[in-house]
């Protein structure tokens, strides 16, 4: 059973609730059914706070145990496509800069870049958003963005501006070209697919809570989109973005009755 379909499955609102990836009631048990029927799976992540293998480590301490192959986040194309800049103005986390130097990504901290790498940034002071202008205006450094999201939800239920708005702040204000922009993670085909990588011969279902990052973009590769409500949007949300996915769940647990009846 299961040899028909996979799924693709997004990490936050899907399978963790909140920033500090607590799983939801239900996650250990839908990952169970996943691998009882034989249903191939990955988690699909833009997350760009966390080194991947970091990511890994902590989801296992939380309870969601991955394979080898299981999680694919934005961060691990990354290294791939930075080599290719001899100077790269990170703005990003920490630990985000330390996993990239262990890369062998040349990291600068003046805005004399090749490159600036722009990702999730919760210590950002006004300094880094001025190198990052300046990178941007005057030496004409090329913004690549870890992903293009609008909005994320902290765990403290409050919103703020996701990595992609970010961006946007930035190439408006120095008058950069929104079509030159590189942006590694979902939606971009070259993240869609690694994430599909032998799943050829599958129907695949694509689980999520975002449908302007991940579902709308994911219907030009033909996968069956599943609009999962316990993330930042609502019902609400996707009635004005008139969009309207394969199905819409309002638990993991109402995933696994679709998925069942799919095996059938």
């Amino acid at each position: 059973m299961g040899k028909n379909i996979g799924i693709l499955l997004d990490l936050d609102g899907v399978l963790v609730r909140d920033k500090k990836l607590n799983p939801f009631e239900d996650t250990s048990e839908f990952l169970n059914f996943l691998r009882d029927r034989e249903i191939p799976f990955r988690v699909v992540s833009n997350n760009s706070r966390v080194p991947p293998k970091v990511l890994k480590e902590r989801l296992a301490q939380k309870g969601v145990v991955l394979k080898e192959g299981e999680l694919i986040t934005a961060l691990a194309v990354a290294p791939d496509y930075l080599r290719k800049f001899n100077r790269v103005l990170p703005f990003c986390e920490e630990e985000v800069k330390e996993y990239l130097k262990g890369e062998g990504i040349n990291l600068v901290d003046t805005p004399e870049a090749d490159a600036v790498f722009i990702a999730q940034n919760h210590g950002v002071t006004f300094e880094d958003i001025k190198k990052v202008t300046t990178a941007l205006k005057e030496f004409k450094a090329k913004p690549v963005a870890v992903n293009t999201n609008k909005l994320a939800k902290d765990s403290d239920g409050l919103y703020y501006p996701a990595t992609g708005s970010w961006v946007k702040m930035f190439i408006h204000a120095t008058d950069y070209p929104e079509s030159e922009v590189v942006s590694l993670g979902k939606p971009s085909e070259e993240f869609f697919k690694l994430a599909l990588k032998g799943f050829e011969d599958k129907e695949v279902y694509f689980a999520s809570d975002d449908f302007y990052t991940d579902l709308i973009p994911a219907e030009k590769y033909n996968l069956k989109t599943v609009f999962v409500t316990t993330g930042k949007y609502s019902k609400e949300d996707i009635e004005k973005a008139q969009y309207l996915p394969f199905a819409v769940v309002n638990s993991l647990r109402e995933l696994k009755s679709l998925l069942e009846k799919a095996l059938k």
